[in-house]
């Protein structure tokens, strides 16, 4: 993440403790209101943490506007004449600008959270700590055999020992004998980038999975790279807006 991104981040998260106390946070958030408004709500989900389902509503509604505005974003045909293409071909469903809000939902959802959810983008798992490991306590455990036997027989229990010294009356007790070796995330083979799921995709997008495949695994990328985009404009329009402030 750049300076500008996380000085952005800070000002614009509420939850952070230094976004109140930055001397220049209002300065931050008017050059932030001076860029497009699709990278503003972008901005604000991806680095400001603010994950209102409505934000993302309307930044959906934003980018599905701009796929079907072929004269903006073009990779061969624009992605309203493959779209149209596809409606007649009959290979997708009647409600196309539902279905486009939806592709644009998933890709900004799959942009936001683009850190891999199980190393948390380090691509590395382990050496965090100690592995915790529980060791039944063999000092007590014939005494502990015997109470159990005779519990079987009795109506109370008996409680008229001392407790053990090694497990103070446990049973067991825990040890940490080695280190957590780090290792590759096998998640994310290394990469700290969550892996497409081409399930949830088509579930979003409400096709069967083999029609994902043939006409929509493409347009994902090429979104991610509208997306990417945007990010670039939005960052050399904000740093505009501070140097104007």
């Amino acid at each position: 993440m750049s300076e500008l991104k996380e000085r952005a981040g800070i000002a614009i998260n509420v939850r952070v403790q230094l976004a109140d106390v930055a001397p220049d946070r209002q300065v931050t958030l008017g050059a932030l209101a001076m860029v497009d408004e699709l990278g503003n709500m972008l901005w604000h989900m991806k680095y400001g943490q603010d994950l209102r389902r409505r934000a993302l509503h309307r930044a959906s509604l934003l980018l599905a506007s701009r796929i079907a505005d072929g004269s903006r974003y073009r990779r061969g045909k624009s992605a309203g004449a493959k779209f149209r293409d596809a409606k007649r071909d009959g290979e997708v469903a009647s409600d196309g600008p539902s279905l486009l809000v939806r592709f644009a939902e998933r890709a900004i959802v799959e942009w936001v959270a683009d850190q891999c959810s199980a190393c948390g983008g380090r691509g590395m798992r382990g050496g965090g700590g100690r592995i915790v490991r529980r060791v039944d306590c063999r000092s007590c455990r014939p005494v502990r055999d015997a109470i159990d036997a005779r519990l079987r027989f009795s109506r109370w229990p008996i409680s008229d020992r001392e407790p053990c010294l090694t497990c103070y009356g446990k049973g067991f007790y825990e040890e940490r004998p080695f280190a957590e070796v780090p290792h590759l995330c096998t998640h994310c083979n290394g990469s700290g980038k969550e892996p497409v799921n081409a399930a949830k995709r088509a579930q979003a997008l409400g096709v069967p999975l083999d029609q994902y495949h043939r006409r929509w695994a493409a347009r994902f990328e090429w979104l991610g790279a509208v997306l990417t985009q945007i990010d670039s404009i939005t960052e050399a329009q904000f740093r505009r807006g501070l140097r104007g402030a």
